[in-house]
């Protein structure tokens, strides 16, 4: 037998059982279905799934012959959680940096050319403790080096598979208020000048790529960084920019406005004073409901009520973890929407901020964040109510696959459940 013949029988063994998972019916009967779609929420709620993809919700549904059915009563199903801002799959130890490639040393030039599909390790440890808090996606971000633009940004999944990226290039990265005032002489005008720079280069690229590169002298921009916020400048591609201060928020929507940009808000701690003007320019908010204490002057506005406000005066908003905490705790999430409720935020908006909003500022509302048929089939089973601190998914789907619960953390849990002690450290005692 020739190792070419074993090579392809083996090939076409695995292809038969990827093929087979992937056709595999699940049927999750009589759970109270969060849909987050026109069929709002149904009690006694069906889900039944079908090749990675939802094919019916509704109730009193009829599970398929030879489906996998899962008695979900007493429980909550919701849409996979989105987590809009991270650094997942950037980094392992955020101190390590050998272990850390979220962004670039000091020093480096490039900036927007940085893409996030180069570096994302789909092996990471941290994606199961996320995912068994019951996030699905994420789209994985680049951090700022010395540059105002960081980078492209790619939806990805937490399944942990070799090709778990939903969307590339889904959004460029960029900053404003004090942080990009450092990179910039020290001022507000500085940044807001040089980003434009950056816009007018890049729309003088994308217009005549060969006459730009045969008359390019200026070293200040790489081509590579024009090219990459081609999209950008087009009204293509989001740009996540980050700011705090109200007038720095006004100074992002004049810029949005000139440009006529895709723009996404991220931080906002004082948004809710220029609620108004970010709804009436479409412009959502992705923000860290527990903000309340200002570390700097930029913030001094912050309020536990900033999801409140800006939900009630239209905005779109999602959750995000702060700085420090954005590849390790996704999981953290459900409970930040929880503080929102808290605070005046209606339920079912904090369920959309964790679901449908995001999908939709990446433009994969149509494929992802309700239960609706012919959608993916990320879905989560909760044993409590998913704003609660006490509540865990018992089941996590992703493209309708049921993913392991197991992570780093549960083992621990586990290898140490039986405190009685030897003469032995606990990995020399022996099998019983």
């Amino acid at each position: 037998m020739t190792a070419k013949f074993l090579i392809t029988a083996f090939s076409a063994v695995a292809l038969t059982l990827v093929t087979a998972a992937q056709a595999q019916t699940v049927a999750i009967m009589n759970g109270r279905v969060h849909t987050v779609g026109g069929s709002g929420v149904i009690e006694n709620g069906d889900v039944i799934m079908r090749g990675g993809v939802i094919v019916e919700v509704g109730q009193d549904l009829q599970a398929p012959p030879g489906a996998q059915v899962i008695d979900a009563s007493g429980k909550i199903v919701t849409p996979g959680f989105f987590a809009p801002f991270s650094s997942i799959g950037l980094q392992e130890i955020s101190s390590d940096r050998e272990s850390n490639d979220a962004g670039p040393r000091d020093g480096f030039v490039l900036g927007a050319a940085l893409d996030v599909v180069d570096a994302y390790d789909p092996s990471t440890t941290l994606l199961s403790i996320n995912r068994a808090g019951g996030i699905t996606r994420a789209l994985s971000t680049p951090q700022n080096g010395e540059h105002l633009f960081a980078g492209r940004a790619a939806v990805i999944d937490l399944s942990g598979a070799p090709q778990s990226v939903t969307k590339a290039h889904a959004a460029q990265v960029a900053v404003l208020g004090y942080s990009g005032a450092r990179m910039s002489g020290d001022t507000r005008m500085g940044s807001l000048a040089v980003i434009r720079e950056y816009f007018d280069e890049a729309l003088s690229y994308t217009a005549d790529p060969r006459d730009y590169a045969r008359r390019y002298h200026d070293g200040r921009f790489a081509i590579t960084d024009l090219k990459a916020l081609g999209p950008v400048v087009a009204g293509r591609q989001p740009l996540i920019i980050s700011a705090s201060r109200a007038s720095d928020i006004r100074g992002l929507l004049r810029l949005k406005n000139e440009y006529r940009l895709k723009v996404i808000l991220l931080g906002g701690s004082e948004a809710w004073q220029v609620a108004k003007e970010l709804a009436a320019a479409n412009v959502p908010v992705i923000l860290d409901p527990l903000s309340n204490l200002p570390g700097q002057f930029e913030d001094l506005g912050a309020t536990l009520k900033n999801a409140a406000l800006l939900h009630g005066a239209g905005v779109k908003i999602a959750f995000y973890n702060p700085p420090g905490f954005g590849a390790h705790n996704l999981r953290a999430l459900p409970q930040l929407a929880g503080n929102a409720v808290a605070e005046g935020l209606p339920y079912d908006a904090a369920i959309a901020a964790l679901t449908i909003n995001p999908a939709e500022m990446f433009g994969l509302q149509n494929q992802l964040g309700s239960l609706q048929a012919g959608k993916i089939a990320d879905v989560v089973i909760w044993d409590g109510d998913p704003l609660e601190l006490s509540s865990q998914p018992s089941a996590v789907f992703i493209s309708g696959r049921e993913t392991s619960l197991e992570n780093r953390q549960t083992r621990l849990r586990d290898r140490y459940r039986d405190l009685s002690r030897g003469d032995l450290p606990h990995a020399y005692r022996g099998k019983k």
